[in-house]
């Protein structure tokens, strides 16, 4: 149980740098669209990844309270 409750706290920090480097590039589309760039795209695709990025992180979270492994 100790083992699959240290793998999800892994995972569950890889997907917070996770989430923090698509913070840090969702910044910098958005600059990037105020000056008239194209990256409309880019930057919904990066928003579309926050957002399953915060889900993976509450599954996870709740899987670690629970202490129990999530499917």
């Amino acid at each position: 149980m100790e083992r699959v409750k240290s793998i999800l706290q892994r995972r569950l920090e890889v997907v917070k740098k996770r989430k923090e480097l698509l913070v840090l590039e969702e910044a910098r589309l958005i600059r990037m669209a105020k000056q008239r760039k194209d990256v409309a795209i880019q930057l919904a695709k990066v928003k579309k990844e926050k957002v399953a990025l915060a889900f993976e992180e509450a599954k996870l979270l709740r899987a670690l309270k629970q202490g129990t492994p999530s499917p």
